[in-house]
């Protein structure tokens, strides 16, 4: 496979109009913003020479008198030299580095070295793009910036569940990289890294820098009070919260010092306001949250109300979702139509009517249901919908997907507030059990008669949230197959080496399966062009068999969990399995829990006129997007199988992937800037012009 062929990503970067109020509400950002790198910037500069000296005195004396009366003596001409990279390891990690550079381009011992994390919103990119990382090199500091992961380019990894990982994790980084002595700067979500890591190996640090962090309460006062490393403690005088809560624990430490920012009212859009020393850029929607004067945007009182109903398997309580929508649909003065497609299983739709009924329609779709919780492995109650002070709303379903359903819902209150009326008549539809597979839900109800009255010409579904900048969409889903295959053999006493076990069968069975699932791996990893969706992905999840220690079974079962990409034949995979199973033994058999066959796929070519208008609404947001197979199953294959565009698409983008994952939130920065998006999406689909077979 070509890189140069695979769809994977495109930018989209075109300029929007903006009015002259608006031109000067960004001008005013950009300018707070970069006020608040220089700050950050500068307090390092004046930190960093004392602490390589061995003493924080000049620096903080110079604080106290207003941030030096007269400025530091001039340095000699210094260039930058400016690096990425990836380090191996479970994850890898993406990084950044800035180094001092002479003239001739040879590099400059430098003055000392800083370690730049970042919070929640950012990644290492912020930092460079704000000019913080040259700045420091262009004093003498070589300055180097990861990717945390799960952001960025850093992946996601299970292996780092606890704090002692996570301090193996920044001490792989740093000793991958030559780190010696460095001081480390730490705003916010990174105190889970820097904290553990800070209390551990603070001999390791020539200063630490935490700017409001996470994970302060874990200590206790005699181990903050046993630390003697030089410590500047900055937070914003506005942050009553997460500021405040980590003041009062690290000002135990005996060498620190206390930056409270005074200054800065005003918080560039789109940054929790407790972190106002964090760096942002205006994104989509930036400042689309309609705040009451009483304090909570009523979008996210709206998203936590719905949160808070459980609609979790397997006794999901879909009365309680019918009759917040019927709230909803009064509200919006939208007529809603409910078709029991199984019994107990109801699929809701709130019609909004274009101005031409007789053209093809678009739908919202979403889910109502959740996936069960282990609620000993959450921090809140899943079911809370608590929000903690970076705004964060952890709950069962926030990314996966009661946010989308919200976010359709809120687009449109504001749409028809405004007065507008779309030309193609929109759907919003409320679906059961996807997360059980659909069949009492999607499945069953395309093939109903009310389906086909919808005259559905394009779809929009649940996609993934996206750890970097870029927003992720998805055109097509790999094929999920669930198969059990069946091992009989000899029974026999435990004692006895008996011949043509069920067990050797079935292991014969493993092996294959899972020496193709380290193949599809390997293809994963070596390749550019690869996301997961191009791959085929196995996993072993159920073994059955057995009834005493001493008794040799006459059969035994094994079942897999497959993925299959739409660029797979699978009629030739299929016999694939069948030779696995003939070479295993004899009467080895198979049968499938769910075998779906449909490999349709969505176009996104330019002349395709939905995804045209799709991308240019995108276009107008300043969205970048990458096309991706969706890895896992949704809804949309329905849809797609019955001849209908869809694409799966959650509006969440520098958000860690938490669908089915212990404590699942979403940031309530990152919803109310989704629900400006598909402000800009609904009219824009609804405006496709007529089809020559609609005309």
């Amino acid at each position: 496979m070509h890189c140069s062929s695979h769809p994977d990503r495109e930018s989209l970067t075109a300029g929007r109009q903006d009015s002259p109020l608006d031109k000067m509400n960004f001008l005013r950002n950009r300018l707070v913003v970069l006020g608040l790198v220089l700050l950050a910037t500068l307090l390092l500069y004046l930190l960093l020479p004392s602490i390589r000296q061995g003493s924080m005195e000049p620096s903080l004396d110079a604080q106290r008198m207003g941030l030096m009366s007269t400025p530091p003596p001039p340095l000699p001409t210094i260039n930058v030299s400016v690096r990425t990279g990836q380090l191996p390891g479970d994850p890898p990690l993406f990084f950044r580095e800035a180094l001092p550079v002479d003239g001739a381009g040879r590099q400059i011992l430098p003055r000392l070295q800083v370690v730049l994390l970042h919070g929640q919103a950012f990644t290492s990119k912020t930092w460079e793009e704000l000019g913080t990382m040259a700045l420091l090199a262009t004093h003498g500091y070589q300055a180097l910036a990861m990717d945390l992961p799960g952001y960025g380019k850093s992946p996601d990894s299970e292996a780092l569940k606890t704090d002692q990982n996570r301090v193996d994790l920044l001490s792989r980084f740093m000793e991958s990289l030559g780190v010696r002595a460095a001081v480390l700067l730490s705003p916010s979500k990174s105190g889970l890294y820097s904290i553990p890591f800070f209390m551990k190996n603070n001999a390791q640090l020539h200063g630490f820098i935490p700017i409001a962090p996470v994970g302060t309460r874990s200590y206790t006062p005699q181990q903050y009070q046993s630390i003697q490393t030089p410590t500047l403690i900055v937070f914003g005088a506005l942050d009553t919260n997460l500021g405040a809560q980590s003041h009062k624990n690290l000002i135990q430490l005996p060498n620190h010092f206390v930056l409270n920012v005074l200054s800065v009212h005003r918080v560039p859009r789109g940054v929790d306001k407790s972190h106002t020393m964090l760096p942002d850029k205006d994104g989509p929607g930036a400042g689309g949250g309609r705040s009451s004067a009483g304090g909570e945007d009523p979008s996210v009182s709206l998203f936590r109300d719905y949160l808070r109903l459980r609609t979790v398997h397997p006794q999901p309580d879909y009365d309680a979702a019918l009759r917040f929508l019927d709230r909803i649909a009064e509200e919006l003065e939208l007529p809603m139509k409910k078709i029991e497609v199984c019994p107990g299983r109801v699929v809701s739709i709130m019609t909004w009517e274009g101005t031409n009924p007789t053209l093809k329609s678009i739908l919202l779709n979403s889910h109502t249901d959740v996936v069960p919780v282990f609620q000993e492995h959450w921090k809140y109650d899943a079911f809370s919908a608590f929000r903690d002070a970076e705004g964060n709303i952890y709950a069962r379903g926030s990314q996966d997907m009661k946010c989308v359903t919200i976010q359709y819902i809120q687009a449109v209150r504001r749409l028809k507030a405004e007065g507008r009326k779309p030309m193609r008549t929109v759907h919003l539809m409320f679906v059961p059990d996807e997360e059980v597979g659909g069949n009492k839900g999607m499945e069953t109800f395309v093939k109903h008669p009310e389906f086909k009255k919808l005259n559905i010409g394009f779809a929009l579904d649940e996609g993934l949230a996206n750890p970097g900048e870029a927003f992720t969409v998805f055109y097509g889903e790999r094929n999920p197959w669930w198969i059990t295959v069946h091992c009989p053999g000899s029974p026999g006493h435990g004692s006895r080496f008996v011949e043509n076990t069920a067990a050797e069968k079935m292991r014969q069975v493993i092996n294959s399966f899972l020496d193709f699932r380290e193949k599809e791996k390997h293809r994963l990893n070596t390749s550019e062009c690869f996301t997961l969706g191009d791959v085929t992905t196995v996993n072993m999840t159920m073994v059955k068999g057995g009834v005493a220690y001493n008794v040799i079974p006459a059969e035994m079962d094994v079942s897999f969990d497959l993925r299959i990409p739409p660029t797979v034949n699978l009629q030739e995979f299929e016999g694939q399995i069948k030779q696995w199973c003939k070479e295993a033994g004899e009467d080895v058999t198979y049968k499938f829990a769910q075998k779906h066959m449909n490999q349709n796929i969505t176009s996104t070519e330019e002349n395709d006129p939905w995804w045209s208008s799709f991308s240019a609404a995108c276009k107008t947001l300043n969205m970048t997007l990458e096309k991706e197979i969706f890895p896992a199953a949704t809804d949309s294959r329905f849809i797609r199988a019955v001849g209908i565009p869809a694409i799966g698409f959650s509006p969440m983008n520098r958000t860690p992937i938490l669908l089915h994952d212990h404590n699942e939130y979403l940031n309530e920065q990152v919803f109310l800037k989704g629900i400006s998006v598909y402000e800009r999406l609904i009219p824009a689909l609804a405006s496709v012009p007529a089809f020559p077979d609609e005309a």
